[in-house]
């Protein structure tokens, strides 16, 4: 499942992409691009836009109830009955892009003491570097979701 998620959502759209979603998400795109790429890639539209939701062509749509991106998270998971698992961690949340296995040898001058210590799984974006691990953020975003498969 794809996503594309309006300006106001991107908190949701980070968190999404952590646990592996595919998620476009631009703040300048206007809601003619929105609905544009959603038809043309086949993304449903993620928005807390009354005027977007409303819009003939913009059917596939999830309007966003919540302020709270965590909130947001388990509505979208319990609207599409999402799960997770292997995908954690595998798209970068800056860029969409998929991750890249990274060797722990390669990432020593580049994360903090204690994250090299304790971790011994890194990816990197291809696109813009950025390196990543399992930390508190992909913890706390798993936990949501896991809340929400529950309830």
């Amino acid at each position: 499942m794809k996503f594309i998620a309006d300006a106001m959502l991107g908190k949701l759209a980070k968190r999404l992409r952590l646990l592996g979603y595919d998620v476009l998400y631009d703040p300048s795109y206007d809601d003619n691009e929105i609905i544009r790429l959603s038809l043309e890639q086949d993304r449903v539209i993620l928005t807390r836009d009354t005027g977007l939701v409303n819009r003939p062509t913009a059917k596939n749509h999830l309007f966003i109830t919540s302020d709270d991106p965590g909130e947001q998270v388990r509505q979208v998971i319990d609207a599409f009955g999402l799960t997770t698992g292997p995908e954690i961690l595998t798209r970068c949340s800056v860029c969409n892009t998929l991750l890249i296995m990274f060797s722990k040898q390669m990432v020593r001058d580049r994360v903090p003491d204690h994250v090299y210590q304790t971790n011994n799984d890194f990816q990197q974006c291809k696109q813009c570097d950025k390196i990543y691990w399992i930390g508190t953020h992909i913890k706390t975003t798993s936990n949501a979701t896991t809340k929400a498969r529950h309830k």
